[in-house]
């Protein structure tokens, strides 16, 4: 079975083993609310332009594949902003956040060790640079987590599994802070997160009017306003 596949929106439509099929119910359930804060989730699922693939909790090695696959797919139409949905099966191992952290990154460093490009010259490679973002066969992503273990921070929660988003980062081209298109979307977005979120913003998401640095601070957040890391667990 080819796993990257479509997410279909239809609440029937279904792939996949049985903890999937659940995950899939639930994540569809809280993007097609009207409530949820990224509406430019809800408009790409809406929209047939929500890709998504699954793995298993002890096997990563089709991943590589899918996410290669997924760039090459996406790359020709950078104007459309196309989302991976990426969910990762439930382990009895996984209850914290310090826990669904640690498989994050380990999920990263395992791409990164199974890249077929080298990192984009353009992009700094050394982890403890400010300017640091995520790359894959080629590309900068950006990548962020929902757990099970957000339970007040709304936006990043998934109910059953860990699952991860990646977005090359051309969907924020005409967006971007201090654009007027930018600053009208964030506005929107941060006023419907203060209802749907049942604690603040957190300090790591960055000011309203700045680029934030240390970017890979926002990929996994947590309920409260700590960080897990000092310095970025990613490791090449």
């Amino acid at each position: 079975m080819d796993r990257l596949q479509i997410l279909d929106p239809d609440p029937g439509w279904s792939v996949g083993p049985e903890w999937l099929r659940t995950a899939l119910a639930e994540f569809r359930r809280d993007l097609l609310d009207p409530g949820y804060p990224c509406t430019f989730g809800r408009h790409a699922l809406r929209a047939g332009d929500m890709h998504m693939t699954w793995v298993a909790h002890d096997d990563l090695s089709t991943l590589p594949g899918d996410l290669t696959a997924f760039v090459d797919r996406v790359s020709p139409e950078p104007e459309r902003r196309q989302p991976l949905i990426v969910f990762v099966e439930p382990s009895p191992r996984m209850t914290t956040a310090a826990d669904y952290d640690r498989r994050f990154w380990q999920i990263l460093e395992y791409l990164h060790l199974h890249d077929d490009r080298p990192w984009p010259a353009d992009v700094p490679a050394d982890p403890d640079d400010p300017g640091w973002q995520f790359c894959f066969h080629g590309t900068s992503l950006f990548v962020f987590a929902l757990a099970p273990s957000n339970r007040l921070r709304r936006s990043r929660r998934h109910p059953s599994c860990l699952v991860l988003s990646f977005q090359p980062r051309t969907v924020f081209d005409g967006i971007g802070v201090g654009t007027p298109a930018g600053n009208v979307t964030r506005t929107r977005i941060r006023d419907r997160l203060r209802r749907w979120d049942l604690v603040g913003r957190h300090p790591s998401m960055g000011e309203f009017d700045e680029m934030s640095d240390d970017e890979w601070r926002q990929y996994f957040i947590t309920d409260d306003d700590a960080d897990l890391h000092d310095r970025c667990p990613f490791r090449r």
